[in-house]
Formats: C-alpha cells, structure tokens, sequence
C-alpha cells in the first residue's frame, strides 16, 4: 500500500533542505509528548495564578485555611478606645527567652491601618503569673521583666481593633514549631500521618492473623493451654474477688478453659470479624461512633480509676477512628502480599531450621513488602481525603477551616475552591510518588 504523506523537501541529491518547515521544532507544545499528569498539573498551575492575581478572596480563604501568618502568634485582642488609648495583656503565659512584641492597628473591616514599633523583651527564669506595669515605651534592647503576661499600652491615630503580636519571623525553630502545630492544612497533614501509621501496625497485625491457619488441630498442645487456662483462674483468685455464687464461678472456669482450646482458632476468627464489620460501616460512622459514643462513655466509666479521666476527645477520637477503619483495609493489602509469595519460600525457610515467625520475618515479608507498596500509597491517599469527614466532630482542618470562612464572608464559592484547590496539589503530588515509587520497586 502507497503512503501518500508529505515528505520533506530535498534538493537535486535528495538531501533535505536545511531551515524547511519540517525540522523546525516552532514554539508548540508537544502535547502528545507529556503524561497526563504534567497536563493536569500545568492547567491546575495555570489557574491557580489566574485566580489568585485577579481575585484577592481567595488569597484570603488560603490564608485562612493554612493558619497564616505561621511567623508570628497572637497574643491578645482588645478594642481601642475613643480617644485612641489601647491597653494589652498577653493571655498567655510565657516562658523563660527573649521575645519581640509588637501591636497592628485594625479597622472597622479587619483591614491593617497600622503597626507600633516593636517592644523587645527577656522574661526571666524566675518569672511569676501577675500583673505588671505596662511598657509605654518601645526598646530595641531588652527589658527585663520577672511577669510572665507582659502588658504593652500607647495610642492610635486610627483603628478599631488592636492585636498583640509576638515575632518570632528570625527564629527558623519557632516558625516550623509553628506550622506543626498550626490548624488547616498541617492539623489534615498530623491527622493523616499519625492515624495512616497506626493503621499499619494494625493492618500487619491482623493481616499475618488472616493469614493464619483457619481450622487448626485443637488437640495439639491442649493440655498445656488448659494448664495455662487454670493458672489465670488462680491467679484472678487471688488478686480479685470471685463471685460468691458456685454457677457463676463454674461459669467462669468453663469460659477461661474453653478460651484456651479455642485459642488457635482465634487468631483467623477475631481478624476475620474485624476486617468484615469495620470494611461494611461508613467511615463517616466510625468517626461519628468515636467521637460521640465511645470517648463520652470512656470518660465516665474511668471518672473514678486511680489513673484518672481517659479524655480521647478532639484529635485523638479523630485519630482513633481513622486508624481503627482504614486498619481492615490494610489488613487485606497485607494479607494480599503476603499470600502473593510463593508457598516454597516458607517451606524453604522452615526446612533451614527458622522458625514460622523467623520465616516470616526474614524472608516471607521482605517480598511482600514490595509488591503491596504501591497499594499502601493508594491507601495513604485516601486517607488525606477521608481525613476531612473529621470536621463532624469540630476538628479545625482543612474542610472546617473553609467553612468557617465561608460562615463570616458568605463566599462559598471562593472558600470551597481553595479547600478543593489544596486537596488537588497534594494529591496529585502523592500520586506522583506512588508512581515513581512503584517504578523503583516494579518486579521485572
């Protein structure tokens, strides 16, 4: 068949004649040349720019959902009287270091009119909680003070609000102790990693339980377990009042004895129960159930331990929660890598004297380790999305941030943008390390 293309112009000798149209690259993007990603990427760019120079909403939505400034920290909030005077007391109480302080002027629409000069000051080791002379004037040397709530005081040509600042923008430690600890987008980012790791302590757990053998021999080592069985009945004897009844004794025996011949079969049966109930409940459930049914109740219940008040509410139900649900899911990653190794290697280990733990620790999770590193990746990912159903439970990350906004400007369109715009840049960045990631450890 005749291929009817074009073909480059050539002289007399049949060379191509140099500077023609067709080896001229021109200043067109080769699109079909770029992955998807880079596309995605350069248009999400592009109008990120496109809204945050023609749109100053949205640079105040960022700001807000991303706790900013992350250089400097409130320190109190006061009205200015109408003479202009301005009174301010750290609510906070400082500790020992030196400290730069200094008071913005704001007006009747939150708008910076103005700014005192700075007040440095050093709070002493021996510093106590009381009311001090207020500073008048402002240093750039260090004034000692032994209050740990220093109060600063002067007068405003202008302004309705007056906000005490501490300065820290020269302290590189204190601005990164600053952005951990920050709401928005780094409370999404701790939540995310604390409860992905938990996760994965317990999706390795329960996933080597998975794995167990699911109808073993309960006749092997019974007269041991029921040895063992009877000394924990002692034992609870001892150390706790047994009911005075004989049928609720009798019944106790009967139990802890008929736990430990079941034992071998728990492992499978309990991680089987928990991966199928956690797997059909809602995530947005779990959180709910966390944060409103177990944290209440597990705080009255140890009202009266000699450890005191187990108080999970806030961050840690949130915590709680996440890893208790996402940890079913890694339990069928890990129990998917782990069945992906041939039988031979475990049989090859064990006929090298290792034991099954040893086997499974030296040889049979290495392999799986690097074939389930992608999947985790995947899980990682949507768990930084799942991580905003934690604003049910009034957790001030990202989601929550934008809608507090939203509630004070009634901008929904700008305030939803920004949180959706932030989520998108992290995820697709996250989507590029699994993928590089899954390159590096891709099994030829």
């Amino acid at each position: 068949m005749t291929n009817h293309r074009s073909k480059p112009p050539a002289d007399s000798t049949g060379k191509e004649i140099p500077g023609s149209s067709f080896d001229r690259p021109g200043l067109i993007i080769p699109w079909k040349d770029l992955p998807w990603w880079a596309v995605i990427i350069l248009i999400v760019g592009v109008y990120i720019g496109y809204i945050m120079l023609t749109n100053v909403k949205y640079i105040e939505a960022l700001t807000f959902v991303l706790d900013l400034p992350w250089h400097k920290e409130t320190l109190q909030v006061d009205d200015i009287s109408e003479n202009g005077d301005w009174l301010l007391t750290s609510k906070t109480s400082l500790g020992p270091g030196k400290y730069t302080l200094y008071v913005e002027y704001l007006d009747e629409n939150d708008n910076v009119v103005g700014q005192s000069e700075k007040f440095n000051i050093q709070i002493t080791s021996d510093a106590i909680d009381y009311a001090l002379e207020p500073l008048t004037i402002p240093s750039e040397e260090y004034i000692t003070l032994d209050s740990t709530r220093p109060t600063i005081s002067g007068s405003s040509p202008e302004g309705e609000r007056a906000i005490l600042y501490d300065d820290f923008s020269r302290k590189p430690r204190l601005i990164l102790l600053n952005i951990w600890r920050s709401d928005g987008l780094f409370l999404t980012l701790r939540v995310t990693m604390i409860s992905f790791s938990s996760a994965l302590i317990l999706g390795l757990l329960f996933g080597l339980m998975r794995v167990a053998d699911r109808s073993p021999d309960l006749r092997k080592n019974i007269f041991i377990r029921l040895l063992i069985g009877l000394v924990m009945i002692i034992l609870a004897g001892i150390f706790t009042s047994l009911p005075e009844d004989i049928w609720k004794i009798a019944l106790f025996v009967i139990s802890v004895e008929g736990l430990m011949v079941l034992f071998p079969a728990i492992p499978y049966t309990l991680s089987t129960l928990y991966v199928e109930v956690m797997r059909g409940l809602p995530m947005l459930v779990i959180i709910l159930y966390m944060g409103f049914a177990i944290t209440p109740a597990l705080r009255n219940a140890s009202g009266g331990w000699i450890t005191g008040e187990i108080d999970l509410r806030g961050m840690p139900s949130a915590i709680i929660g996440l890893s208790i649900g996402y940890g079913a899911y890694l339990t069928e990653v890990f129990r998917g890598g782990i069945e992906s190794i041939p039988k031979g290697q475990m049989e090859a280990a064990r006929s090298l004297g290792m034991s099954y733990f040893q086997a499974m620790g030296y040889v049979i999770l290495p392999q799986a380790i690097r074939v389930i590193l992608p999947p985790l990746g995947n899980d990682f990912i949507a768990m930084l999305k799942d991580s905003s159903l934690i604003s049910v439970i009034a957790l001030p990350e990202m989601l929550q941030r934008g809608r507090l906004w939203i509630s004070r400007t009634f901008r929904a369109f700008e305030g939803y943008n920004s949180v959706a715009i932030l989520y998108l840049l992290m995820t697709l960045g996250l989507s590029l390390l699994v993928r590089f990631i899954e390159r590096r450890t891709s099994i030829d």
